[in-house]
């Protein structure tokens, strides 16, 4: 069906209601007008096997129902969610749909960084997109010498390569790991970028799915740990993550063993995350994580200390 317009006028010529007061003569109705849409709306009600009735003026919502209960199995129509609504709803991350949940970003050349084509993912976990949806020139992106950068895609802008010292980005003059920049619902932080002083990229391609979370354990060996009361402490090597958000660490379990000796009791005796001392605090950002470890009083000239842990990205 076609808007029709009163004759003489424009294609989308309003219809004027006529005014003899005012000298305005009202629009002429054409058959069409009144025709088409009655027309239209019959066909859709016997569409949907019903027959039209003068005593039911309801009846175009109720085939519309009864269409949509057709195609889906039925069910009240005021449960159904539209996939507009749920995107805008769901509180669930980004998802990248490849095997570690990475986009792979690369830099074909010095001051040029391009996002892959045909790469899956999935926003607020119903909608699917591909970075081919997007032409290959909104995928590339300049940079210039000593800079850092967010590479991010939402959905209203798609990809975009964020500069940390703008002001319009970062106000706060953040630093770079501050959870701030993390993915959220609707804006997935796909890469960091740092370039040098010719503009040589080094790409840092971050993980994104709802579910971030793994596994892991460090040890570190005291040497002469006197078998008295004194502690000693390190921070363990880092662990290289690369997740999208900032996760939590979640101590699973603690243990020790000794040159020659029994176990050392655990009570009193290992602390993980935090020295008692205050003297190391467990780091822990989007890239890494490090361990602080404490022995104290291991009664052993050698303790090996072992940290389980989790690391839980939170919604």
């Amino acid at each position: 069906m076609r808007y029709n317009a009163p004759p003489g006028g424009a294609a989308d010529a309003p219809f004027l209601d006529g005014n003899r007061n005012a000298g305005i003569k009202g629009s002429v109705v054409p058959a069409a007008a009144v025709e088409h849409p009655q027309r239209e709306l019959t066909h859709l009600i016997n569409f949907a096997g019903m027959t039209p009735s003068a005593n039911d003026l309801e009846q175009v919502r109720k085939a519309i129902e009864a269409l949509i209960n057709a195609a889906t199995g039925g069910g009240d129509t005021s449960q159904f969610l539209l996939v507009s609504q749920a995107r805008a709803r769901l509180p669930i991350f980004p998802e990248i749909l490849s095997a570690d949940g990475r986009m792979i970003v690369t830099s074909p050349a010095a001051g040029t960084i391009l996002v892959p084509p045909t790469v899956a993912f999935q926003h607020r976990g119903i909608f699917p997109l591909s970075t081919s949806d997007y032409s290959e020139p909104s995928r590339t992106f300049a940079t210039a010498a000593s800079k850092t950068y967010h590479l991010r895609w939402d959905p209203t802008n798609g990809f975009r390569l964020r500069d940390l010292a703008n002001v319009g980005y970062n106000p706060g003059v953040l630093a770079e790991t501050a959870a701030a920049f993390d993915s959220t619902y609707d804006d997935m932080l796909v890469a960091r970028v740092t370039t040098n002083g010719g503009n040589v990229a080094t790409i840092t391609n971050l993980a994104n799915k709802h579910d971030l979370k793994g596994k892991f354990s460090q040890s570190h060996t005291f040497s002469n740990v006197p078998a008295v009361n004194i502690s000693d402490h390190t921070l363990a090597s880092p662990i290289v993550i690369d997740w999208a958000r900032t996760p939590e660490i979640m101590i699973a379990g603690m243990g020790s063993s000794g040159g020659g000796v029994a176990p050392t009791p655990l009570a009193g005796n290992i602390d993980v995350g935090v020295t008692a001392d205050g003297a190391l605090v467990s780091l822990t950002t989007r890239y890494k994580t490090e361990t602080a470890v404490q022995a104290f009083n291991p009664r052993t000239v050698i303790a090996t200390i072992v940290a389980a842990y989790v690391l839980i990205a939170r919604a």
